[in-house]
């Protein structure tokens, strides 16, 4: 089967495919966004055909990587999430995407570029100070990230290579160049190091082109160096440097388990020396790294940290998978400290995923819980850095969306939804509660004692559909939300937003 992007009907429909064994159990744990070609099993029954998908996929030549087109409006304050290029500001927000693949012997690649537009209506922002472009800077950790909560005064237009690469695979290895998002870890709604909430950025990689048999089971690596661009919202935009290391197994004895592990590195580009391009492999310690930087501690103020362990087990006979990530934001000094304080910058996701009937109706229901933030009692003598945030221009966003999970800073969110697929789509509904900047509230607005400011809090109740109609894929999600204080401002906000995509789907050429 052709399939491109992450979250997209095809690619869900791998997923949804797994746990009624029409697919081929794999890890899917480490997941680009560009066109690739994956394997279905051909006596098993999918819910939606895939001839189209299947016409060609895997031939030399040249194929078109569905065209599709976003379409959001949100009432009255900025929502979206896992959406890459686009933000979705207050008012309507757009975006255009397509291009073609091609695929010649060990070679393969795309030209996929996106545009977008943001109309961006004024709504209430909270005050940081600052004036210019800066008054848009994220009022809570100001230069800490480039994440603003406005992008400009007025509607903006941007581009970008989107889904594109060029890409050489041969002995089951791979290397090439890209801008396609990566999502690393086995999360659907969000993930704590790598999703698609931020646009692509360019970067070199080199890993396995599948899972590799090691005997005692099958792995995957990767290995990725990449430059991140800064908005104009904070005070000395730069271009740091992301590198980042992913390793997955599968125990030859345990079927449809998948464990691994993903280490994360922001640094400063400019003065960045030889052992720099390869801190991944670094020691976890910082005792072990004295010596090696200016700082006799082994700490470098030139860098910034993260990783996570994750795991996905799925179960064909129950049509179940169930799947969490445990991830930090900073080294330890020793292995005493990593046993001592575990949830120092401790962040976790958990979820599952499970199927109910067959035939022409398949139930699919979906749990998740994201959690950025363990948070530190106000007497604690060591500080707690609040995930994704950090000084020196070393945040992890790019172009001022997260690269992470899309609820942000020290946020925490509880996701269940319940669908039900037919040979014409699918239709269904969630329900989605996210509390915002928690670490920031502990810190800085619980102090105040102020009765009129409470946690930043937000109910969101929605209706989604998936409809096939004739060659287009047609989608729309529609949802309302209540937020309690946001952005800690004193006033309570109702939201209504839609989103609808029309896609030409992947076609064959001559």
């Amino acid at each position: 089967m052709a399939v491109d992007g992450i979250g997209t009907p095809s690619d869900e429909l791998l997923r949804l495919g797994e746990l009624s064994g029409a697919v081929p159990l794999s890890p899917r744990v480490l997941r680009r966004a560009g066109a690739r070609v994956e394997t279905r099993c051909a006596e098993a029954a999918l819910p939606w055909d895939t001839a189209g998908l299947e016409a060609g996929a895997g031939a030399d030549g040249v194929r078109l990587v569905p065209l599709r087109l976003d379409a959001a409006w949100n009432s009255h304050y900025p929502s979206g999430g896992n959406d890459g290029l686009l933000w979705t500001g207050r008012g309507t927000s757009s975006m255009l995407s397509g291009g073609a693949s091609f695929r010649w012997g060990a070679l393969s690649g795309a030209l996929a570029p996106a545009v977008s537009w943001s109309q961006n209506r004024w709504f209430t922002t909270r005050q940081n100070g600052q004036s210019g472009d800066l008054a848009f800077r994220s009022p809570f950790y100001g230069d800490g990230i480039d994440y603003p909560q406005r992008f400009g005064a007025g509607p903006f237009a941007d581009w970008s290579l989107g889904q594109s690469y060029l890409r050489a695979d041969a002995w089951n290895v791979a290397v090439g160049i890209s801008t396609e998002n990566l999502w690393i870890g086995p999360g659907i709604r969000n993930a704590l190091t790598m999703t698609n909430a931020a646009p692509g950025f360019p970067h070199a990689f080199v890993g396995t082109s599948r899972p590799a048999d090691i005997g005692i089971g099958t792995a995957e690596v990767l290995v990725y160096w990449g430059r991140l661009s800064r908005s104009t919202y904070v005070e000395h935009p730069t271009h740091p440097m992301v590198s980042g290391l992913v390793l997955d197994y599968t125990p030859r004895w345990v079927p449809g388990l998948t464990v691994g592990l993903s280490r994360h590195f922001v640094q400063v580009w400019d003065g960045l020396r030889v052992g720099d391009w390869l801190a991944v492999f670094q020691s976890p310690r910082k005792n072990d790294l004295k010596g090696w930087y200016d700082d006799p501690t082994g700490n470098n103020p030139n860098d910034n940290q993260l990783a996570s362990l994750f795991a996905r087990w799925v179960f064909p006979e129950a049509r179940l998978e169930i799947y969490g990530e445990f991830g930090r934001e900073d080294h330890e000094g020793s292995l005493y400290q990593y046993v001592r304080e575990t949830d120092h910058t401790g962040a976790y996701l958990l979820g599952l995923q499970k199927l109910f009937g067959g035939g022409a109706r398949t139930v699919r229901l979906q749990l998740e819980a994201t959690a950025l933030q363990a948070v530190r009692p106000p007497d604690s003598l060591r500080g707690m850095p609040t995930w994704y945030t950090h000084g020196r221009d070393l945040s992890w966003t790019n172009e001022g969306q997260l690269l992470g999970a899309s609820i942000g800073p020290g946020s925490d969110s509880q996701t269940v939804a319940v669908d039900v697929f037919g040979p014409r789509g699918r239709i269904g509904g969630y329900l989605e509660r996210v509390r915002r900047d928690n670490a920031y509230y502990w810190s800085a607005i619980e102090p105040l004692r102020d009765d009129a400011l409470t946690q930043d809090v937000e109910v969101t109740a929605g209706a989604r559909q998936l409809l096939f109609a004739g060659p287009f894929e047609v989608s729309w999600d529609a949802s309302a939300s209540y937020r309690w204080s946001r952005a800690f401002l004193p006033r309570n906000e109702p939201n209504l937003r839609l989103v609808v995509q029309v896609a030409l789907p992947v076609m064959p050429t001559r």
